[in-house]
This record gives structure tokens, C-alpha cells and sequence, in this order.
């Protein structure tokens, strides 16, 4: 393949994303390559290295890009519920899931390249983390007042959903449930803990 010079780094770069994006919709991270991207975008492998780094970059960022957009998504939920109301957790819970639902190989591309102990971790993909975790633990703020609390109750919330939403969008939730949407038990969840109640 020949080189190409048309873009700048930058709009190199968002073209080396959208298209390593598109692979993982489609196939999944272990499908992305340089050759793959190249042959999408019309450059040759040597230019996508030059202008974004090696693969775990553009995964890297990819899975920025999905922490930013369930973040915008959850930000949405909030946006239409009464801040501290346990149906905003509630919708919050459902919203996760249908994320994952309606993401599954961009959410598994996340799980599986999470950043390793001593990583360089850019802005572009610890803002977005963070602010993820800052919507769940301000929506149930006035629910759990106590700061250590919260901050066990998010993880021990996220943690029930991922691995609701990960069997489900495995393949592996109709083995324990099969009529009952995974989005309800989500729900039930998030209900029992923060109120003790189904």
C-alpha cells in the first residue's frame, strides 16, 4: 500500500480511531491491527505508527472513547430523574446494562486492556473513568450519606451489574434466567442494596 499524505497527525489519528472503532464493533479488539486499520483508512501500517503509537494506544484510546460515551449516556439518565431518588439508581442500573447490551464487543475491549499497575494512563481516558464513577456516587449520595460507605457501595454495585451485563451479553444468562430481563435484575439489585427491598 502506498503512503498517503491527505491529513494532518491529528486527523490521522481520528481517522486510525474511527476505524480501529468500527473493528471492534464488528469483530472485536483481538481483530484490530495496523494492517486492518490501514487498509480502512488508505495508509500504510509504518504511518499509523508514527501517528498514534502502537496498538495498545489506539486500543487505549478506543476504550477512552467508550468510558466517554456511557458517561454522556448515564449523564442523560440523571438529567431526566430527581438527583438522589432511587429511581435515578435505578435508571442509572438500566442504563448500564443496556449500554453493555447494545455494546458488548466495546465494553469487553474495555474489561480485557485495563491499565496495568505503573501505566502511563492519559487524561483522555482517566477523566472519563472518573466521571463515571462520580455520577454513580453522586446519584446515590443522598441515599448512603456516609463517604466510606459510598464509596463500597459503588464498587460493590458496579461489580453485581458488570457481571449481570457480562452474562447477558455472553450468551450465559438464559442458563439462570431465562424469562426474566436482565435490565429488571439489575434493578432488583441496586433496590436491595440501597434500600433493602426487591
Amino acid at each position: 500500500m502506498a503512503r498517503r499524505s491527505d491529513h494532518s497527525r491529528e486527523e490521522l489519528a481520528a481517522l486510525v480511531l474511527q476505524a480501529a472503532r468500527k473493528i471492534v464493533v464488528e469483530e472485536g479488539a483481538e481483530a484490530v491491527t495496523m494492517r486492518k486499520m490501514g487498509a480502512l483508512i488508505g495508509y500504510a501500517p509504518g504511518s499509523i505508527y508514527n501517528a498514534v503509537g502502537d496498538l495498545d494506544a489506539v486500543l487505549r484510546q478506543v476504550n477512552a472513547m467508550t468510558l466517554k460515551q456511557m458517561a454522556d449516556q448515564l449523564d442523560a439518565v440523571v438529567a431526566t430523574h430527581g438527583p438522589g431518588t432511587i429511581e435515578n439508581a435505578l435508571a442509572i442500573a438500566e442504563s448500564y446494562v443496556d449500554f453493555v447490551l447494545k455494546n458488548p464487543n466495546l465494553w469487553t475491549a474495555l474489561l480485557n486492556r485495563p491499565p496495568q499497575p505503573g501505566e502511563a494512563v492519559p487524561d483522555s481516558y482517566s477523566r472519563p473513568r472518573a466521571r463515571l464513577i462520580e455520577i454513580v456516587a453522586t446519584a446515590i449520595a443522598p441515599l448512603v450519606t456516609d463517604i466510606v460507605a459510598r464509596q463500597r457501595a459503588v464498587v460493590a454495585l458496579w461489580a453485581a451489574l458488570q457481571g449481570v451485563a457480562s452474562l447477558a451479553s455472553g450468551g450465559n444468562y438464559e442458563f439462570l434466567a431465562r424469562d426474566i430481563d436482565p435490565k429488571d435484575i439489575a434493578r432488583s439489585i441496586v433496590k436491595r442494596y440501597l434500600t433493602g427491598l426487591d
